[in-house]
């Protein structure tokens, strides 16, 4: 094989046979001790190029074996193609296994043999007498019945299995061509009623005969077909949903009474009940299928007796929806106290579902003799009694869900029923309160609303603010729930103060008693302002409490707190009165308590409560701010700066709480805080921008002043853009177009930026720092410039970027070079373009032409030359700063 030439080593040129001691193209020296040792790496370097080819064709090619090898079928040889040194692996691999065959063959004969059976009884039965048919069919039966034992003495069970299924096809065939032949008299029988017993009678003889034969197939056919005869039972009796739900649980309660019985026999003969199921594997596998089929039937019979009962409409109704929830009610609790060596999970579902049903039907009957709208209360009040006695029972037995250390809780032992009814009742209860939640919703806000109305339009409005007595009941009942098993929970364990269970349930319990209480006197009819005074005070009643004791139990205070001081804001805003005084109270109350709790002897709770506090009365005192001001009669633009006011002086406030040791952190809520009223403020001035100007020179001012803190160095960034918009503004005002006029600004607070961030961080590069600076302000007035016909601007422009490129070149800075020498040759075009294109036209055409075809041989006869002084001059722009 011709070896080939060999090539340049820094610019690829071939060099040809003869040896040379200079390229030809880029003229590198090829002579010399340096010339030889380059050689000989770039050599080894080919070498070691062609090694790691090879290497990585060598290492797909066992990769690819070792898969064939882990792909093939158990006892395959893969023999590896000659001519090949343990390279892939050769043949082709078995891609379907002996098994997998054999059952796809099985299938589809199965299948075949029984179209044909079909085919035949349709097609060809009528030509047939009655004693030929019976004996067909009868004949096809036997054999595919008969045939299995024999199958399994030889040891072909795949094929006993399938001659199994086509056997009990061929009976449920046979029932089909009966009743089409007449048969008896049955065609004359009800077509539900025929098919009940048909069914019923396959599904038993299926499973017997899968128990005599030892068959896998027919035990989980008949147990599946048995779902069929109540159904049709009932349809031949016509019977409505309640007796549709009571075959289906009956059916379940079948499906568990066999699988009882089923479990006991195996207790005493293990060995020879797993034997008859096909082995261990299968037995588990067969009972876990029964347990999930028949407790799927059993809830969707209680569903559908369920949906019944909650919509009868009179009592006949409502009693014949108590048999299949009675019935429901007794399956839930054989499971429960019946199997005990059942699941936990499945014992805990059933009395879930018992308790389900018993919930229903007492609120199904208390719905009857209720008035109008208590309907729900009927069905909270039974579950909420439900929910107490379990918890109760829970309790007392010590099968409370214990933690370790807050974690998750262990699942407790022994203690099915008493979970399973917790569960289910607080389940229903809760599904009570989300059906009453829109009317309590509608309660609770409906004092907003309307102030909204009445601080849009300005003009108060008559209103109304009522609420049922049943949504209440039902809230009352949720609360006294969770405050029970707060207390229960708090009882049964080692330290309640750090218990999550305890905590959650008090905190909840809190936070539905506080609305239950103050919205009693809506459902009484007592006036707004008498609700609103009541919530008030008992939210500065929390608040002297806190204040007096604030480390005694502090948690469950102060949500209680939070819970009426919110609705307290909530409902004030239907007055402008009671506005101004209850959002005023909010504010010196949290200012209060930011104080109280952000001391160092306060818990941790306490502290995070204090920021929270010390954002509340920012907030609050804004909204105090605009309220007063509109209530005032002061127009939105006035109004915004007793807002911005609000602002300054929450930043002043963490200013000083920043100097108090341990408090910084109340200080971050209170500045943070502030922010929302400064929005607030510069959105309202927004239609007048004189006051937009005036407002946006007030916040930078205040930016400005937050900076000067050690910790707010940035904030001076801030303070700078908001003094450059209201500049910006003013300008607009005056009708300056100039865009100088609005640059500059920009570019100066910019370049202070940049050179103080460059002193900082020595190793800050001249594009972040003055790069944004100089193109903020030099672009836009060369854009300025090419449609300006004054001689001003270009001269000033031209001056200002040379004195940049001198500053880049004297300071060896990258970006003021750039940006000036661009700027600056931008602007001497600008100024000979009209003087060029003058020349230009007084010229011959031919003249530009040929003088484009001398530049052009000139850079090609020089450019290596060229090309180097472009390299060096690309070197020495990249060492700049």
């Amino acid at each position: 094989m011709p070896m080939e030439p060999p090539e340049c080593p820094d610019c690829g040129t071939p060099l040809g046979a003869p040896p040379l001691t200079r390229c030809v193209r880029c003229r590198l020296p090829l002579a010399g001790p340096d010339a030889f040792a380059l050689w000989q790496v770039t050599t080894e370097l080919s070498a070691l190029d062609a090694r790691r080819q090879w290497l990585v064709r060598r290492h797909g090619e066992l990769l690819a074996a070792l898969r064939a090898r882990r792909d093939a079928p158990a006892g395959a040889q893969t023999v590896a193609p000659a001519g090949e040194t343990g390279g892939a692996v050769g043949g082709s691999a078995r891609e379907v296994s002996a098994p997998s065959a054999r059952t796809a063959l099985l299938v589809i004969g199965g299948v075949l043999v029984v179209m044909a059976a079909l085919a035949f009884t349709l097609v060809s039965w009528g030509r047939l007498g009655i004693g030929g048919r019976a004996a067909v069919l009868l004949a096809l039966t036997v054999c595919a019945l008969a045939l299995p034992r024999p199958l399994r003495q030889r040891q072909l069970t795949a094929t006993a299995e399938a001659s199994a299924a086509v056997g009990l096809a061929l009976v449920v065939l046979d029932a089909y061509a009966a009743r089409q032949a007449g048969l008896g008299g049955l065609d004359r029988a009800g077509t539900a009623g025929y098919w009940a017993v048909v069914t019923a009678l396959t599904a038993a003889g299926a499973a017997l005969y899968g128990w005599w034969q030892r068959l896998r197939l027919p035990l989980p056919a008949g147990f599946l077909m048995a779902r069929l005869p109540g159904l049709l039972a009932t349809a031949a009796l016509g019977g409505g949903a309640q007796d549709y739900a009571t075959a289906m649980i009956a059916t379940a309660a079948v499906d568990f009474a066999v699988l009882y019985a089923l479990t006991a026999h195996s207790a005493t003969e293990p060995a020879a009940f797993r034997d008859r199921l096909g082995g261990e594997r299968a037995t588990a596998t067969l009972v876990l299928g029964v347990r999930a089929v028949a407790g799927g039937w059993a809830l969707l019979g209680g569903a559908l007796a369920v949906g019944h009962a909650l919509g009868a409409s009179s009592p006949g109704e409502v009693v014949r929806a108590w048999v299949p929830l009675g019935l429901l009610t007794l399956l839930g609790g054989a499971l429960c106290r019946g199997l005990r060596a059942a699941p936990f999970a499945l014992r805990a579902v059933g009395e879930s579902v018992a308790v389900v049903a018993v919930i229903v039907a007492v609120g199904a009957g208390m719905r009857c003799v209720t008035p109008s709208g208590w309907a729900v209360a009927g069905y909270a009040g039974t579950a909420a009694l439900i929910a107490v006695w379990s918890a109760v029972s829970c309790a007392r037995g010590g099968r409370w869900p214990k933690t370790a250390n807050g974690g998750r809780p262990a699942p407790p032992t022994g203690a099915a029923a008493a979970v399973g009814e917790l569960a289910a009742a607080s389940t229903v209860l809760l599904l009570a309160g989300v059906v009453v939640l829109p009317d309590l919703a509608h309660a609770l806000v409906r004092p907003a609303a309307h102030g909204m109305v009445l601080w849009y339009d300005g003009q108060p409005s008559p209103w109304n603010w009522q609420l049922a007595a049943a949504p209440l009941v039902v809230l009352w009942l949720v609360a006294s729930v969770l405050a029970a098993m707060a207390v229960l929970r708090a009882r049964t364990v080692d330290d309640r103060h750090t218990d999550r269970w305890a905590n959650g349930l008090r905190d909840a319990a809190a936070l539905a008693a506080v609305p239950a209480l103050f919205l009693l006197p809506v459902a009484l009819g007592l006036p707004y302002a008498g609700v609103l005074a009541t919530v008030a005070a008992a939210s500065v009643i929390l608040v002297v409490d806190v204040v007096r004791r604030p480390g005694a139990a502090l948690g469950p205070r102060l949500v209680t707190l939070t819970a009426t001081g919110t609705l307290a804001l909530l409902w004030s805003p239907a007055d402008r009165t009671a506005v101004l005084a209850v959002w005023g109270t909010a504010a010196a109350s949290s200012a209060v308590l930011a104080h109280v709790l952000s001391a160092p002897s306060a818990p941790p709770t306490g502290h995070a409560a204090a920021r929270v506090a010390g954002a509340v009365a920012v907030l609050a005192l804004g909204v105090e701010a605009a309220a007063s001001g509109v209530t005032a009669g002061l127009p939105w633009r006035v109004t915004a700066f007793a807002v911005l006011a609000v602002a300054v002086l929450a930043a002043c406030a963490a200013a000083a709480w920043h100097r108090i040791p341990g408090r910084d952190q109340v200080s971050t809520a209170v500045e943070g805080a502030g922010y929302a009223p400064v929005a607030t403020a510069l959105a309202l001035t927004i239609p007048h921008p004189g006051a937009l100007s005036l407002a946006l020179a007030i916040t930078g001012v205040a930016g400005l002043g937050i900076a000067l803190r050690p910790d707010r160095r940035r904030a001076a960034l801030a303070g700078t853009t908001l003094l450059i918009a209201s500049s910006w503004v003013r300008l607009a005002l005056a009708d300056v177009t100039a865009p100088e006029a609005y640059t500059l600004p920009v570019t100066a607070a910019a370049l202070v930026i940049g050179h103080r961030r460059r002193s900082r961080i020595p190793g800050t590069g001249s594009w972040p720092a003055y790069g944004a600076g100089l193109t903020a302000s030099m672009l836009p007035s060369l854009v300025a410039t090419w449609s300006d016909g004054n001689w001003v601007r270009p001269l000033l422009l031209g001056a200002a970027a040379l004195l940049v490129t001198l500053v880049g070149v004297r300071a060896d800075l990258q970006a003021p070079l750039i940006v000036g020498g661009g700027v600056l040759i931008l602007a001497g075009l600008h100024e000979l373009a009209p003087t060029v294109a003058q020349v230009l036209g007084l010229l011959p055409r031919w003249v530009p032409l040929a003088a484009a075809g001398l530049l052009l041989l000139a850079l090609g006869a020089t450019y290596e030359k060229r090309l180097d002084e472009a390299r060096r001059l690309r070197d020495t722009v990249r060492g700049m700063g």
